[in-house]
């Protein structure tokens, strides 16, 4: 579990990303894995 801000922080992040309409799908599937393994959410 992350602290709460972080927590937060990472949710902005991670529904940044999705919404984005700059990134391509491929992009964005990997941003996603990539951040999850940072904050230790191994696949």
């Amino acid at each position: 579990m992350l602290p709460k801000e972080q927590d937060r922080t990472f949710a902005a992040f991670s529904r940044a990303a999705k919404e984005s309409v700059e990134l391509d799908p491929k992009t964005t599937v990997m941003l996603h894995l990539a951040a999850a393994m940072a904050v230790g959410c191994y696949p």
